[in-house]
């Protein structure tokens, strides 16, 4: 390989600093303005902390420049997820975190693991006091919507079949996208992985892949949801 030209892991050179990663290329990204429009809106609105805002604008500063450095797509994971800490923290307050945190412990068996000063604690307070709702998640906008078009998509069935047709056509309008019953709880799985993997990263960890963009969608839309609605 022409590492001059075709830099990877090696200390780069003022010549090739900007030269694309070779893996990067690999993924089928041909342009920085790709990696950009990935990430351009995802954005903390202005009730968030100013210092919260700069912290997540340069965490999306590090993930365009993960195109010129593959490498730099785990810092870019690990750096969402403290900063989501951070946020949680600066929003909710030590003490009120604290207090939560001892009389969670007080209902948990002696023996057994406690809550301590981290991440999933905080994950764990929003949930509880309601400030993160699974309905805010546009990953959990989808999978409803996805749920109402299989429950229309079965009554055609059943129409089809029940007046001998031949054919029914898709209306939009038949849908019931808002009262379709969803019961997925993707606030489990955001709370469980979400310190997991910022664990894993801030002890040290082998994995190298890219950032996938609904880490992003997950850590804007919280820091957000949460501010808007303990402060507002």
């Amino acid at each position: 390989m022409d590492k001059e030209n075709l830099p990877s892991e090696e200390f780069r050179t003022p010549e090739n600093i900007l030269q694309p990663d070779v893996r990067t290329e690999m993924m089928g990204v041909q342009s920085i303005e790709q990696f950009y429009e990935n990430i351009k809106s995802y954005q903390l609105g202005q009730h968030v902390d100013e210092k919260i805002r700069v912290q997540f604008d340069t965490i999306k500063n590090l993930y365009l420049h993960a195109y010129f450095v593959y490498r730099f797509f785990p810092i870019v994971s690990h750096q969402l997820y403290v900063t989501l800490e951070h946020a949680l923290r600066e929003c909710i307050g030590e003490k009120k975190l604290d207090d939560f945190r001892k009389s969670k412990n007080k209902q948990l068996p002696k023996k057994g693991p406690k809550l301590s000063r981290g991440l999933k604690l905080c994950m764990t307070y929003i949930v509880e006091n309601e400030l993160i709702k699974n309905e805010d998640f546009s990953a959990w906008q989808r999978g409803k919507k996805q749920r109402a078009e299989e429950v229309y998509s079965r009554k055609i069935s059943e129409i089809i079949d029940s007046k001998n047709l031949d054919s029914y056509e898709w209306n939009e309008d038949e849908i019931d996208y808002e009262n379709v019953v969803y019961e997925y709880d993707y606030l489990e799985v955001v709370m469980e992985s979400a310190a997991g993997i910022r664990n894993s990263l801030a002890h040290g960890s082998p994995m190298l892949s890219p950032t996938p963009i609904i880490e992003f969608d997950i850590t804007s839309t919280i820091i957000n949801k949460v501010y808007e609605r303990f402060k507002g």
